[in-house]
């Protein structure tokens, strides 16, 4: 039995319970365009004003999908034109999924999103246009409590608009670092969102920092590595798309970039690719296509509103006119990764920019480089007006971890914060039925080390991890992944230790790291004379390692524990990974599972 069957129960039993039925007049305007476009509504006014939409057209619904730490409901709306408003009716259909407001200081895709609420109720001829075979979920605010924290000074780079939001939740987390690891209840209500709904297309606006340019939006595709090469080739032409559409609009766009050196635009610029604790970096691995939008933070709020707002039209007249091809490439991609050919080939974990650029042209503005009177540090002012220039730009990326995936990985049912991952992401797994001894290959970890400060509400750790193999008896209840399933890249991401955001990089295995045995002085001081007699070679090894580690051999605890490791007392389980992968495809076929 699949893990998603029971959300989708869960999910949608209530999900739209208390929305009323069609027959008022939709609101003429939204709260921003009441507001001249300076103001973004609040939480309580955007729900309200999405339920009066929704109430007078019979193509919206308005609901939520969860909860927020503090309570609040996380708004849904769905747009259909058959009124098509659960994920068991989608046959055919491209399902969109918009989201606005994971940085909640970020409004720009709620309001926009608003105004094509607004016209979807109102226009028929519009609403065919842009919903013909297609069928949108919009989330006004994601980070409903940290919209909530609202002032004037959420976003000192920001211009507009006059009250806004902040980027992180109640709890100081980044939901937009959260969608691999899952610790809010925010992203586990979006992804049992996700799991029962599969969106065939994702995009995921917000408003950038850093340096003034004269475009008032980028974006972000994964097309360098990450995606399944059909997606990604659908991909690229999406985008091309994108680019002629928002130009003849006259809002042209380029991709989402940096200074190759923070604040420094003499380094050049660069582009990377996005890891799965980010948006369209987990989309990607989840074999769908993600675009991350990033409006530009110094262009004022109605631009910045009408760049976002336009890009996601074009966007649904482009999956009107050709959802059926992105529907098949998407089929395709799951297909390939549950495919024996696609756990054969060394998997991408990490991508990293080579030393290889190139020159574009880039719609900057111009800049000089000036001294903080009080700091003493340079830094750009740019007051050179529009200039269009040639800039160096770093966007070849080439693999700089990848895995050799198993055919399944085991997972001890005692890791239950990891299981929970699993189902939450829509890995299928079974369980062994009987204790079951098993060749395996794994992990033993050393020289971990923690980061001092939390990063997200976790001390990530780095660690050195050696190749091991053994033979283990794993209890029933183990979870087996097969990988022949189209969420293997997804479970590589969560269970390979060299994966950028791997479970064990977060922590939900710090536990392994602990030695919890010890020896006293006494008794190890009476048995180092025996041991050497027993094992004589040790003591050209001890000598060895003394010549060579002063600091070892100016330590009399040290060298007890030299000994100590070397006795069958010592634990001998010590960071080994509880996870092991199971190369031999017919020993996985004979496993009693259930």
């Amino acid at each position: 039995m699949t893990q998603r069957t029971v959300a989708i129960a869960v999910l949608f039993t209530s999900l739209f319970a208390g929305c009323g039925s069609a027959g008022t007049s939709p609101p003429a305007t939204t709260p921003f365009e009441d507001s001249g476009g300076l103001r973004t509504p609040r939480y309580a006014e955007t729900v309200a004003w999405c339920r009066a939409v929704a109430e007078a057209s019979p193509i919206l619904e308005s609901g939520s999908f969860g909860r927020s730490g503090r309570g609040l409901e996380l708004p849904l709306v769905v747009a259909d034109l058959e009124s098509r408003f659960t994920p068991s009716d989608l046959e055919g259909r491209t399902v969109v999924l918009v989201q606005a407001c994971i940085h909640a200081g970020e409004s720009c895709g709620k309001d926009a999103g608003m105004l094509l609420l607004r016209d979807l109720a109102g226009d028929p001829d519009l609403a065919r246009r842009y919903l013909e075979g297609v069928t949108l979920l919009f989330i006004p605010i994601f980070n409903v409590d940290g919209h909530e924290r609202f002032t004037p000074w959420g976003r000192i780079n920001q211009n507009g608009p006059e009250e806004m939001g902040w980027r992180v939740t109640a709890s100081n987390l980044n939901l937009n670092r959260d969608f691999l690891k899952a610790d809010t209840p925010e992203m586990q209500a979006w992804l049992r969102l996700f799991n029962a709904w599969r969106p065939d297309f994702f995009v995921d606006i917000h408003s950038t920092d850093g340096a003034d340019y004269q475009y008032a939006l980028t974006y972000s595709l994964e097309t360098r590595g990450t995606m399944d090469p059909g997606l990604t080739a659908w991909t690229q032409r999406y985008e091309q798309a994108m680019l002629e559409q928002l130009a003849a609009d006259g809002f042209p766009m380029a991709p989402y970039v940096s200074f190759r050196r923070w604040h420094d635009p003499r380094s050049g610029l660069k582009i990377w690719s996005a890891s799965p604790r980010y948006s369209q970096g987990y989309t990607a691995v989840r074999n769908r296509p993600g675009l991350l939008v990033e409006t530009h933070m110094l262009k004022d709020y109605p631009t910045r509103v009408e760049a976002a707002g336009r890009l996601v039209r074009h966007t649904l007249e482009w999956l009107v006119a050709g959802g059926d091809k992105l529907r098949d490439a998407n089929a395709a991609a799951d297909l390939r990764t549950a495919g024996a050919g696609f756990r054969a080939d060394p998997f991408p974990l990490v991508l990293a920019a080579t030393d290889s650029s190139r020159m574009v042209e880039f719609a900057g503005v111009g800049y000089g480089i000036h001294t903080g009177e009080v700091t003493g540090g340079e830094f750009p002012r740019f007051d050179g007006g529009p200039q269009t220039m040639t800039v160096e730009m770093w966007d070849h990326l080439e693999p700089s971890a990848v895995a050799d995936l198993p055919e399944a990985y085991l997972v001890p049912p005692e890791w239950t914060a990891v299981v929970a991952r699993l189902d939450l992401h829509g890995v299928d797994y079974r369980r062994l039925e009987v204790p079951t001894e098993l060749t395996v290959r794994t992990w033993r970890f050393r020289d971990a080390s923690w980061d001092e400060l939390p990063y997200e509400g976790r001390h990530r750790v780095e660690f050195t991890a050696d190749p091991w193999h053994e033979t283990r008896l794993f209890p029933a209840g183990t979870v087996v992944v097969d990988l022949a399933q189209p969420g293997a890249r997804v479970a590589a991401h969560l269970l390979e230790p060299a994966g950028p955001d791997a479970l064990v990089r977060w922590g939900f295995f710090d536990a392994i790291f602990s030695r919890v045995e010890y020896v006293e002085s006494y008794v190890i001081e009476e048995m180092i004379p025996r041991l050497l007699e027993e094992n004589p070679g040790w003591r050209d090894e001890l000598e060895t390692r003394k010549a060579a580690d002063p600091e070892f051999a100016a330590d009399p605890w040290a060298i007890r524990y030299w000994f100590y490791e070397r006795t069958p007392w010592y634990d001998q389980r010590v960071g080994i990974y509880p996870v092991a992968g199971l190369d031999d495809r017919s020993v996985l076929d004979r496993l009693s599972c259930r």
